[in-house]
C-alpha cells in the first residue's frame, strides 16, 4: 500500500486492535488502574467520530512493507490561533503494536504532505519514550523537541485540615483576572513559550481561551480559586467520573494552574483545600503533569504525596 488511504472504513477493527494491544496508554502509570480499561477508553477515543476536515487517520505501509495505521487530527481550538494538527500515534496493523525495528520514514513524510495540503502549518507529536520507532520517525522528518513532560500521581487521602482557607469555585466574573494570570505568568519551558515560531500574543490568547473553557466546564470540571474578588491564582481539575468504572479506580487529573506575583504561596495553600474537595467527591488518586524543568511544582507535588509516573516528549514541525 504505497499510497495513504483513509482508515474510516476500518475504524471498528482498529478499535478492537487498539483496545487489546495498545502498548502504552495515557494513564497506565497510575498505580492500581485497570490497564485493560484504559486501553479500551483510549482506543474508543482514537477511533471515535471526528469531523471530516479534522480527520487524518490513514492506512499505509512501513518502509519494510508492513501495513500500518497513522493517527492524526486537526486541533480545532489550537487551529484558531496557528493551524495545528497532532499526531496521536503510528502503529502496525497487526500485533504486537510496539515494533522498535519498524521504519515509518516514507509513510510519515506522506502524512506530513497530506497535512500540508490541508493548510495545516504546525504539527505536534506527543511521544512516549518507549515508542522508539516513532521517536526515530519524528527525528528523521525534522521535528524539533520543544518540551519534555513529567507525569506524577498520588493518593487522595483523608484530609487533616488545620486553619481553613477560604476558597471557592471560579465563576464567569472571575475569567478576566484568571485569564490575565494565565497569559502573563509565562513558563519559558512549556511547549508554547519554548517555541520561537509561536507568536507570544497567540500563546497568551490561547492561555486565556483555556481559562474560559475551564471555567465553563468544557476543558475542566472545576476551577478552584481563593475566595476574594478578582482572584489571580487557580487550579483546575478534570474529574473523569465517566471513566472510573472502566479504570476500576477513581482518578482525577490536574489540568491547569497559575499564580500571579501578588498571590505567591497560594498554590501551596490551595493544595489541602483541593485535596479536601477531591476527597469529598470520591477521588482516590490525583494525577497531573508539568515540565521536567519545573522543579517547584514537582517538589510541591512530592510534598503532597505524589510520585513520578512517566515522561513524555513533545515535538513539532513547521510545514
Amino acid at each position: 500500500m504505497a499510497k495513504l488511504v483513509p482508515a474510516r472504513e476500518k475504524l471498528d477493527g482498529l478499535e478492537l486492535l487498539l483496545a487489546e494491544h495498545l502498548p502504552w496508554t495515557p494513564f497506565d502509570y497510575v498505580p492500581g488502574i485497570s490497564r485493560q480499561g484504559d486501553r479500551e477508553l483510549t482506543a474508543a477515543d482514537l477511533t471515535g467520530t471526528k469531523p471530516a476536515e479534522n480527520d487524518f487517520r490513514l492506512l499505509g505501509e512501513s518502509d519494510d512493507g508492513h501495513e500500518i495505521v497513522l493517527l492524526a487530527e486537526r486541533l480545532p481550538w489550537d487551529s484558531e490561533f496557528f493551524g495545528v494538527a497532532r499526531i496521536n500515534g503510528v502503529f502496525p496493523w497487526k500485533p504486537p503494536l510496539s515494533r522498535p525495528g519498524f521504519d515509518y520514514h516514507r509513510a510519515f513524510r506522506k502524512l506530513l504532505k497530506r497535512l500540508r495540503r490541508a493548510d495545516i502549518r504546525y504539527v505536534t507529536a506527543q511521544v512516549d519514550p518507549r515508542d522508539l520507532s516513532l521517536l526515530r520517525a519524528v527525528g528523521e522528518a525534522g521535528f524539533s523537541l520543544i518540551e519534555t513532560r513529567y507525569f506524577h500521581c498520588g493518593p487522595v487521602l483523608e484530609p487533616v485540615l488545620g486553619e481553613r482557607l477560604p476558597v471557592r469555585r471560579a465563576t464567569e466574573e472571575d475569567i478576566p483576572s484568571l485569564a490575565r494570570t494565565a497569559s502573563q505568568m509565562i513558563n519559558p519551558y512549556d511547549r508554547f513559550h519554548s517555541d520561537p515560531f509561536i507568536d507570544p500574543d497567540d500563546a497568551a490568547r490561547l492561555m486565556e481561551r483555556w481559562v474560559e473553557e475551564s471555567v465553563a466546564g468544557r476543558m475542566a470540571d472545576v476551577t478552584i480559586v481563593p475566595d476574594v474578588p478578582e482572584p489571580a491564582a487557580f487550579v483546575t481539575y478534570r474529574y473523569h467520573q465517566d471513566k472510573w468504572a472502566r479504570w476500576k479506580l477513581n482518578v482525577v487529573q490536574g489540568i491547569l494552574s497559575a499564580v500571579s506575583p501578588e498571590f505567591v504561596g497560594w498554590l501551596g495553600w490551595l493544595a489541602p483545600e483541593v485535596n479536601y474537595h477531591l476527597h469529598r467527591m470520591g477521588a482516590q488518586f490525583a494525577c497531573g503533569s508539568t515540565q521536567v524543568t519545573n522543579n517547584s511544582i514537582i517538589w510541591l507535588a512530592q510534598d503532597g504525596g505524589s510520585r513520578f509516573g512517566k515522561c513524555q516528549h513533545v515535538f513539532r514541525i513547521v510545514l
